[in-house]
């Protein structure tokens, strides 16, 4: 369905009373009850009224009543709604922008310094965990390869990324190599890829290869296949992660049961790493509301992620991972300014 037929499915009347009740909720942590509503919010009618309503949105699967007396809590389903309708009214606040530009237009330092600290910088700013996954490494832009012998038939190969990341791998190799034949091979290869990612080096190799004049010419041959070598074998990015404590503090997190879900969820780096891999295929934000995360482990949170890049290539992505009743007015906009600040980082 979509955001107008949704809309057009409630009267209007709904529509601002599921927006003023996610509202309440997020503000107290406290089921929301009519009086309430009609105190806080202008919609234009009495409170037997907005019963009338939530009674019908209850039913409709937006809102639930914990206990008979209690006032009624908004369900995954109305925090849909209600993130699929903030639209432009999300924008981040003067002090917000000026505090993240501060954090990245101060004096150059190490990438993966400036990596380590945007979640102490995000966690500060919503009080949730937040992610950051430094950039994949077939994404990076190659900088060199080189090859150092290290034994017979036995070659380091490192690559080294424009931004400073590093990897490196012993190889075996069919015949044995002096070191100045490796440092041929190495120029070879940097000339031929230079301006690639790492990436795109692993499929110019792969086409060369292919190529009938690799099977005659040896040099070439051991060159490729020394570089395939390294651009086949990639590791894990590495992932940074802040605010666990901070996100401890929200109110759901005083139940011991969701405490450790939680504490549990956010020490899985392999699963985290999943989550923010997963954010890389779609363009811009996403948000996941509860069961809406594939990982059983976060169904009783939600996750705003955002990718960042270097021109249209995506390297990473960041994400707060904090409760279903997550302040999304506040976060969206954060998160995204961050990751276009970062994009920004790339660049230079």
């Amino acid at each position: 369905m979509t955001q107008e037929s949704e809309i057009n499915a409630l009267s209007n009347r709904q529509h601002a009373l599921i927006l003023a009740a996610v509202q309440e909720f997020i503000s107290t942590a406290e089921p929301v009850g009519s009086a309430q509503i009609v105190a806080r919010h202008q919609l234009g009618v009495r409170a037997a009224m907005v019963r009338n309503m939530m009674a019908e949105l209850e039913d409709g699967g937006y809102l639930r009543q914990p206990h008979t007396s209690a006032g009624r809590v908004p369900t995954e389903k109305a925090f849909r709604y209600y993130v699929d309708h903030l639209g432009a009214a999300t924008r981040i606040g003067f002090e917000d922008r000026a505090q993240i530009e501060l954090h990245y237009s101060t004096a150059v330092r190490n990438l993966g310094e400036v990596l380590r600290d945007t979640p102490r910088l995000l966690s500060i700013l919503t009080g949730q965990a937040a992610l950051v996954m430094a950039p994949r490494l077939e994404a990076s832009i190659l900088e060199r390869v080189n090859f150092v012998r290290l034994r017979d038939k036995q070659v380091l190969a490192v690559f080294v990324a424009a931004k400073g990341a590093m990897q490196n791998r012993i190889v075996d190799t069919e015949r044995d190599h002096s070191q100045d034949e490796l440092d041929r091979m190495a120029r070879y290869l940097n000339e031929s890829l230079e301006g690639r990612t790492l990436d795109e080096a692993r499929r110019w190799i792969e086409a060369q290869l292919r190529q009938e004049r690799a099977n005659y010419d040896r040099f070439m041959h051991d060159a490729l296949a020394l570089g395939e070598a390294i651009a086949d074998y990639v590791g894990r990015p590495e992932l940074y992660v802040e605010g666990s404590l901070q996100a401890l503090e929200q109110p759901e997190f005083s139940d011991r049961d969701k405490m450790r879900e939680l504490l549990r969820a956010l020490d899985d780096k392999t699963a985290l790493l999943e989550l923010l891999e997963r954010s890389l295929t779609h363009a811009g934000l996403t948000v996941s509301i509860g069961s809406e995360n594939y990982d059983p482990r976060l169904s009783s949170l939600s996750v705003v992620a955002a990718s960042y890049a270097s021109g249209s290539s995506a390297l990473g992505s960041l994400a707060i991972v904090g409760p279903v009743r997550m302040d999304y007015d506040r976060v969206i906009p954060l998160v995204e300014y961050t990751a276009r600040a970062l994009s920004r980082l790339m660049e230079y």
